[in-house]
């Protein structure tokens, strides 16, 4: 997710990158431009990972023998893992080193591309996928505490923050023709293996470049409050996906998601007993930021999602190649990036709540239009749907930061960085469930043509409706902000 410093679209930092001074000096100067050339060129490939692979899925599908369920747990484990090990992740950095998590982090992304690349069956994909996950939340921990201890003073930590948040951005866009070209060109196992390389040249890269760090008062590594976080995302979202699978007892589904539910009341309830918790939920008590955060989550979902069922129809139903696919996503991926920059520029003129609710009413209508006007009105919805989504992301995340009190900005950022990957990961889960529903309720196998065709019209029609309505309540409610006095702060920081 995104938020602003400067201006400048950045993610947010977690605990760990607003602690103390480092406890060893800062790198030199003269390495200050090679760290943002590794992080940029790690973003790089980690922004390709969020749209090249869901590209690669088809054929990746058909090659390993995958059903629509585990195509779809292949699409979003890798988001939902990185979002409960997030929160973990940024406290590790502080105990045991920022360099040290970021270089563990580049090693396992290495090995975990490698894996998927040698997939022979779904279940080590999955697995492979989860370590991607992993390395993905270690590398943003990581980066953003090094970045804050090692960039001193606003401007350059602001140009590290925004080289970074570039790289992503860029490698986000290219993605879909990237995943395409390779499928096409050198077979779906190099959709992984084009990472082994680059990341292992930036580790070698990171071994030089990075100094140590830690915090002096590092919090306590919380087991309970990660296993109480692992179970609650799991469980609800394998119980979801279990309700269209004809294999499984009709009460297992509602029951995994019951005791899923179970896990988020306990791990609430242990935030709020914790003087350090992993996520501090009190701060959802304000209802600016408590919106904000769901607005971010619940569009990313919606994008993520229309971007898995949209890759999908465009090979199974569609007849297209993966290059063609990544070619006709490409609106989609490039006017969320071009949003992120559109989002600061609107909010020097308007406060950030209607320059978030601009962005939703876009997304809101370029969703519909793609979901109900098939042919021309289809690139035209991608465009709006990706635009107001990438406004939302930019200012949606800085909404989050700016309402909670400053000695605060620490748990607030690490609840807009859970509800960005776990939103991405649950929207691919619910708009993938919906299709597998919708391409015929009384069958007991649907068919891939089924579930990406009709199955996916229905689920996108659906879903569209429905972030309309959520995009006019939300709507509604921050725009009365502005006039309360919280509110008028916030106009303020336009």
């Amino acid at each position: 997710m995104l938020l602003l410093l400067e201006g400048i679209p950045v993610f947010s930092s977690y605990r760990a990158a607003f602690m103390m001074t480092d406890t060893k000096s800062r790198a030199p100067n003269r390495d200050l431009y090679a760290i943002l050339v590794l992080f940029g060129t790690v973003m790089l490939i980690g922004g390709t990972d969020m749209t090249k692979v869901t590209v690669a899925l088809p054929v990746l599908a058909d090659a390993l023998a995958l059903d629509s369920a585990q195509t779809l747990w292949v699409g979003d484990i890798y988001a939902l893992a990185a979002g409960v090990a997030l929160a973990p992740s940024a406290v590790a950095a502080d105990r045991f080193g920022r360099k040290r998590i970021y270089v563990l982090g580049l090693s396992v992304a290495v090995v975990s591309a490698a894996l998927a690349g040698l997939a022979p069956s779904g279940a080590i994909m999955i697995a492979a996928r989860i370590g991607q996950g992993l390395g993905s939340a270690l590398l943003i921990a990581g980066t953003v505490a090094v970045i804050r201890v090692t960039f001193p003073g606003i401007r350059p930590r602001a140009l590290a923050y925004g080289v970074w948040t570039a790289g992503f951005s860029t490698g986000s866009a290219l993605g879909p023709l990237l995943g395409g070209g390779l499928v096409d060109l050198a077979g779906w196992r190099w959709v992984f293996w084009i990472n082994v390389p680059v990341l292992l040249v930036c580790l070698i890269g990171a071994a030089f470049v990075l100094r140590e760090s830690t915090n002096p008062d590092p919090p306590s590594l919380d087991a309970p409050s990660a296993v109480l976080s692992v179970v609650a995302v799991g469980l609800l979202i394998a119980g979801l996906k279990d309700l269209t699978r004809p294999d499984t007892a009709p009460w297992l589904g509602p029951a995994a998601m019951a005791v899923g539910a179970g896990a988020v009341v306990l791990f609430v309830i242990r935030q709020l007993r914790l003087p350090r918790p992993f996520l501090d939920v009190r701060l959802l008590a304000d209802g600016l930021l408590a919106n904000a955060a769901l607005v971010i989550a619940t569009t990313l979902g919606v994008f993520n999602g229309t971007l898995y069922l949209l890759a999908l129809r465009y090979q199974v139903t569609g007849g297209l190649t993966a290059v063609d696919a990544g070619i006709a996503l490409l609106p989609l991926a490039v006017a969320m990036a071009v949003g992120g920059l559109v989002g600061p520029v609107s909010q020097r003129w308007f406060a950030q709540q209607y320059v978030i609710v601009a962005g939703m009413f876009t997304a809101a209508f370029g969703f519909l239009l793609l979901a109900t006007a098939p042919g021309a009105g289809e690139p035209v919805g991608m465009i709006l749907l990706g635009l107001g989504a990438g406004i939302v992301m930019a200012i949606g995340a800085n909404t989050v930061m700016s309402a909670a009190p400053e000695e605060r900005t620490a748990d607030a950022g690490a609840l807009q960085e859970s509800a960005f990957a776990l939103g991405a990961g649950a929207g691919i889960a619910v708009l993938g469930v919906m299709a597998v529903h919708y391409a015929a309720p009384s069958a007991a196998q649907p068919s891939a043509e089924a579930v990406y065709g009709v199955g996916a019209d229905s689920a996108l029609g659906i879903a569209a409706f429905f972030y309309a309505c959520f995009a006019l309540a939300a709507g509604v409610h921050l725009v009365s902000t502005v006039r309360n006095p919280h509110g008028k702060a916030e106009k303020s920081l336009r």
